[in-house]
């Protein structure tokens, strides 16, 4: 265990050197010979296989989407570009990109990082959506679809505090366990079915926060906030970032009215992941510095030494987001000290907080650095338990297809996706990265595999 008082040393390194004028220039291929992954999650998936919402074998690896066809992300861009009346070179300098790497970009022959986007789109006035097409599959959804469920839940947040019930009050007790359910849900990436449980939830909560006596309203506000925190997941992943701005005001609001100072860190934290899609990455880490802060509020508990971790983990990716690789390695060096036993499964305060969690973001960090052949080199060691969240597991497979791409192995960076597709399929067909590495492996193999042909179809993505 460390003592309540690191929190406020650890997150000091957040407020240094976060240099947000740094250049995006990653215009760097670094094949080498690596070792062999250890792959212990069940190996290489059948590429001609096709899983479903939940893994389950679909008619030729499609699942039901809508005709809609996103934008390969470089073309966008140049679309964009134009229209605002930008030259590439012009643009990479309001950007502050590489000028070589923009090019590549616009013509599909290197990936767009999240950070490339997001400069993009400062220095065009635009949304980050604007660019990736978010959310994918959304108009005409079938009512089968993982997107069905949004319609309703964008009613209930509207509704917000005063929402229409036609039905009884839920028990508390009831609500609790219905919570846990969705805590479940997005421990193991069920986004549609947390979206499709969320309204009625959602509504019920508001009811009891004002029937109930004002002395007994804290852990509701709670409660209620955890489920906005659910909400946010949800949407976030699904594509859907306005809403899921809104449920974040939401989750921070209600926990400001409990008693429960963890509950309030956990929510900027969460705030911190909106921040870092939108490109904010200094409001991010300051986000990360005021849950530091109140975390110094709470007992010396398990729950507490998690929380701590998993704001180390999101400054990582926040610095290194920022190109502040010092400051990213810091970070997770201050992580790996608040890794204990029992933490996977306990998942406090479902930060997911865990030394395989740790071990994933040693791997994400050089991928936001452009560093494929670091990340790959980190991942030949990596070994991640059965226990390991699914949403984290399916991560991991995402980020590690990046570093393939970066480092110049297409087939590997093809079989981790397809990993990813096996453990965790709503984040990894919802994922504006994947879709980004697929189109990039598209657009550069002229000869384009039926694996690749068949994942690109069930992302929804068609040549």
């Amino acid at each position: 265990m460390v003592n309540s008082g690191s929190a406020a040393v650890v997150m000091t390194l957040s407020r240094s050197v976060v240099d947000q004028s740094r250049r995006v220039d990653t215009d760097t291929d670094r094949p080498s010979e690596l070792p062999q992954q250890r792959h212990n999650r069940g190996g290489v998936i059948d590429p001609l296989s096709g899983i479903g919402l939940d893994g389950e074998d679909t008619v030729g690896g499609r699942s039901d989407m809508s005709d809609e066809q996103p934008t390969r992300i470089g073309v966008r861009i140049a679309e964009l570009r134009k229209i605002h009346g930008a030259t590439q070179r012009g643009l990479s300098q309001r950007a502050n990109v590489s000028y070589s790497l923009l090019r590549k970009v616009e013509c599909g022959e290197r990936p767009a990082s999240h950070s490339f986007i997001a400069a993009i789109a400062r220095a065009l006035s635009v949304n980050v959506t604007d660019i990736t097409e978010q959310p994918y599959h959304a108009r005409n959804a079938s009512p089968a679809s993982e997107q069905a469920g949004v319609p309703a839940l964008r009613q209930a947040l509207v509704e917000g505090d005063d929402p229409e019930l036609d039905t009884p009050p839920r028990d508390v007790d009831d609500l609790r366990e219905a919570v846990a359910q969705i805590k479940e849900w997005d421990r193991r990436t069920k986004h549609a079915e947390a979206v499709r449980a969320l309204p009625d939830v959602l509504r019920h909560l508001h009811r009891a926060s004002r029937d109930l006596p004002t002395a007994e309203r804290p852990p509701i506000h709670e409660l209620l906030s955890a489920a906005y925190f659910y909400a946010v997941g949800s949407l976030y992943r699904l594509g859907h970032l306005d809403l899921a701005h809104l449920a974040d005001e939401r989750a921070r609001a209600s926990a400001a009215r409990g008693d429960d100072p963890l509950r309030t860190a956990v929510a900027e934290w969460q705030h911190a992941l909106i921040l870092l899609f939108d490109g904010s990455y200094p409001a991010g880490l300051r986000a990360i510095d005021r849950a530091s802060a109140l975390t110094d509020l709470a007992p010396a508990q398990p729950a507490t030494q998690a929380v701590r971790g998993a704001l180390h983990l999101r400054a990582a990716i926040l610095a290194a987001r920022t190109g502040n690789t010092d400051l990213a390695e810091s970070h997770l060096a201050e992580a790996d000290t608040l890794t204990a036993p029992g933490q996977e499964e306990a998942n406090f305060y479902a930060t997911k907080f865990s030394a395989p969690n740790v071990d994933i973001h040693r791997v994400a960090v050089p991928v936001e650095l452009a560093d494929g052949t670091t990340a790959v080199s980190r991942a030949a060691s990596v070994q991640l338990p059965a226990t390991t969240a699914p949403s984290r597991s399916g991560h991991y497979w995402i980020d590690l297809s990046r570093g393939w791409l970066l480092h110049g192995d297409r087939r590997r960076a093809l079989e981790a996706l397809h990993n990813a597709r096996r453990i965790a399929p709503q984040l990894t067909r919802y994922h504006p990265q994947v879709h980004e590495t697929v189109q990039t492996l598209a657009a550069n193999d002229a000869r384009s595999t039926n694996s690749l042909a068949h994942f690109a179809a069930w992302c929804g993505i068609h040549r």
